[in-house]
């Protein structure tokens, strides 16, 4: 019964309900202690175990209803040999019923045709349920694929067999023989409807937030100037995940445990007083500080929708950045993080991307202003980033002012949203600014972005 569980939860997470390994172990226990002979108790446990609010207790309930409800071959819909006629059909039908009392039974091995000519629901129904978990009828997500399943599952049946079947009564001349074959062919056909029924029914269930997921995928993977304004919302859901999730790695505290490198000078020096005998033991501890972030992002035109969403990454990691500094320049270096101190981050970025955006970049007019500004507040415990295209529009990049940059600064990480081959071509400055970075990458997608944020988190673990 496990494996049912396990099924249970791929729909409840399909219907958008986060189910985590801790919450199946629960709720599996749970149903140990309850059993599945009281189908409302099993409802009431499921529900208290995996619900965590209003709206998913009433989604729970729906997913419970669909999955525990089995009406395959339970309708009252009637094969094609039992509809029903009138007049001179209904009784050509009965005359076929006397004719056929007097035919033979089947006789062959074949237990699927056995079942269909016996009209063995049961049978049938159990079946069906052990051929779909064969066919892993639990991983359908799209209409596209309900052919696909409704032929697996009937070939685990054994159509291919009862095909032929089929072919060998109808060859010969005996009318019994076809009458057969012709019983057998109605009852295929009501076999494949009730299959098809299915398999639309577990589409119902397990394909729910399909499309959704796909989506937010290739999102995931498009560059951040081709997202429509209508994908916004989606993509700061997506970002605040990452950023939780990243949160969640990144800001776990360290345990003080007795392992790793032994203090020698410690563990010497609070021994004396017990002639050397090494009664306490000192270990090196590491401790590991929050970087200090200073963003300077592009809002030109070509770049805005880039900074967005660095932005809004940045601004979601309170808990493992110790200080972000956020400054954004066309061709003058502009303070706004007083704006993120007064907004929230949604609105902030906004704010900033559609009051200061636009206009051409000048680097190295930006270079002066940040040389002017706040070269004094950089130290080595800061980690610079800078979010541009490197394009100067042919104007005096400053390259001094980058070396100095580089020297006074822990890192300096450069996130070019152009593609690599294009840097250097036109008024691109990248390769002449690339010498005086730690780290100088192509980031043009949100999965980009998580990547070179975990990277930063992680160095400067390392190298605490």
């Amino acid at each position: 019964m496990q494996q049912t569980l396990e099924d249970f939860y791929k729909v409840v997470r399909s219907a958008g309900i986060k189910v985590s390994v801790a919450d199946s172990i629960e709720t599996s226990k749970t149903v140990e202690l309850v059993g599945y002979g009281n189908r409302s108790i099993l409802k009431d446990a499921l529900t208290l175990s995996l619900a965590k609010t209003v709206d998913e207790k009433e989604a729970l309930e729906e997913c419970f209803e669909q999955f525990f409800t089995f009406n395959a071959f339970q309708k009252n819909t009637k094969s094609p040999e039992d509809a029903k006629q009138t007049g001179a059909d209904q009784a050509e039908k009965n005359d076929e019923a006397n004719a056929g009392a007097n035919d033979p039974e089947y006789t062959g091995d074949l237990e699927l045709a056995k079942m269909l000519l016996k009209k063995d629901k049961a049978s049938l129904a159990q079946e069906m349920s052990k051929a779909a978990r064969e066919a892993g009828m639990t991983d359908i997500w799209f209409f596209t694929q309900k052919g696909i399943y409704t032929q697996k599952i009937m070939d685990k049946m054994g159509a291919r067999e009862l095909n032929k079947e089929i072919a060998e009564l109808g060859r010969g001349d005996c009318p019994s023989s076809q009458a057969l074959a012709g019983k057998l062919r109605a009852a295929q056909k009501y076999l494949f409807e009730e299959v098809r029924n299915f398999v639309e029914q577990q589409l119902s269930m397990y394909g729910k937030t399909a499309s959704q997921t796909i989506h937010e995928e290739f999102l995931k993977n498009t560059r951040l100037s081709n997202i429509e304004k209508r994908d916004f919302q989606t993509m700061h859901k997506i970002v605040k995940e990452m950023a939780k999730r990243l949160s969640s790695i990144h800001s776990k505290k360290r345990k003080r445990e007795d392992r790793g490198q032994l203090d020698f000078r410690k563990t010497l020096r609070n021994n004396v007083a017990y002639d050397g005998v090494l009664f306490q033991t000192f270990w090196k501890m590491k401790v590991v500080d929050k970087p200090r972030i200073l963003a300077l992002c592009d809002v030109s035109g070509s770049v805005s929708s880039y900074s967005r969403f660095l932005l809004l990454f940045l601004y979601s990691l309170n808990d493992v950045l110790n200080r972000i500094d956020t400054c954004v320049f066309t061709n003058t270096l502009i303070d706004v993080s007083h704006i993120f101190d007064e907004l929230p981050v949604e609105q902030a970025v906004e704010k900033i991307v559609y009051e200061i955006g636009m206009g051409g970049s000048d680097y190295g007019n930006t270079l002066l202003d940040l040389k002017d500004q706040y070269m004094d507040k950089i130290d080595n415990k800061t980690t610079v980033i800078i979010l541009g295209d490197a394009r100067n529009n042919k104007l005096e990049p400053q390259t001094d002012i980058m070396e100095l940059l580089y020297q006074r600064a822990k890192r300096v990480i450069w996130l070019n949203p152009e593609t690599e081959s294009f840097w250097g071509i036109g008024d691109s400055e990248m390769l002449r600014y690339k010498p005086y970075c730690n780290i100088v990458k192509e980031c043009n997608t949100i999965n980009h972005l998580e990547r070179m944020v975990d990277t930063i988190l992680k160095v400067s673990a390392q190298a605490a």
